[in-house]
């Protein structure tokens, strides 16, 4: 009797071993999970911060670099939001940067108010250059307007004053003084080709991706006239360059390239 007490005690002291050890893994366990809800919470928490401003920053670099579907351009690929230098035609359009803040933009087309309602003339590349078919919504407008303060710069908002025939509005009474002055210098293809590399060819140029623009190295039908008329006050899809991106020389040299090119 005495051997059998001592077994079922050492019995009940075993068990109640297990029984504790079992309530305090099962103890360490449920703090495991507090725990980590607790830091699951934390980085759920920290996603929730975005602010409005954040994601009308992202929407407005969304619609700059967003590609149209009617002719595969975007806004990033002539202008630049400071980070895009490497694509060619950003040196010869205006930047983004502050550009709601800036008196007046298109060369005073856009003053006061008109600067901001318009996203700094962002409406019209919207539907002459990007071929939008639905004009610019306000959210749309608003997010661009957000996205070029995001990427301003203390002097990026300074207001862009430059020579053109094409803007505040287009002045077809100087265009024949314009072909003059140009036709009368002699342009030097090779450096033309050059020119057209930078210049043109992102959309003229043989294995361009741009949609619904003519190949201008071959089957051309115009002359000199007609290249000058659409550089320098542009035409439909095509966008003007100002005098101080593109010097009447240089424009004679691409226009005797283009001519070589087609054998005339």
């Amino acid at each position: 009797l005495m051997k059998a007490k001592v077994f079922y005690q050492s019995l009940s002291f075993m068990l109640l071993i297990i029984l504790i050890s079992f309530f305090l893994i099962s103890c360490n366990k449920d703090n495991k999970d507090v725990a980590s809800k607790d830091r699951n919470d934390k980085v759920d928490t920290s996603k929730k911060t975005t602010t409005k401003s954040e994601t009308s920053n992202s929407s407005g670099k969304e619609i700059f670099y967003m590609k149209s579907k009617e002719n595969n351009i975007s806004c990033a690929d002539c202008h630049s939001d400071g980070t895009n230098s490497k694509n060619l035609l950003t040196k010869y359009f205006s930047n983004i940067q502050g550009a709601n803040k800036r008196s007046s933009t298109y060369n005073g087309k856009f003053k006061g108010d008109e600067v901001v309602k318009n996203a700094g003339g962002a409406t019209v590349c919207w539907e002459s250059y990007l071929r939008m078919k639905i004009p610019m919504t306000p959210d749309q407008i608003k997010a661009l307007n957000d996205y070029y303060a995001s990427v301003s710069t203390s002097d990026s908002s300074t207001e862009m004053k430059y020579e053109t025939i094409a803007l505040p509005v287009r002045d077809k009474s100087k265009l024949k003084d314009v072909q003059k002055i140009i036709t009368d210098l002699k342009g030097d293809s090779s450096k033309g080709e050059q020119l057209f590399g930078n210049s043109c060819a992102f959309c003229h140029g043989k294995s361009s991706n741009i949609k619904k623009v003519p190949s201008i190295l071959e089957g051309f039908d115009g002359n000199a006239k007609s290249i000058i008329y659409n550089v320098r006050l542009g035409n439909g899809g095509m966008p003007f360059f100002k005098t101080h991106t593109l010097s009447d020389q240089e424009v004679a040299d691409i226009s005797a390239y283009v001519m070589k090119a087609n054998g005339k």
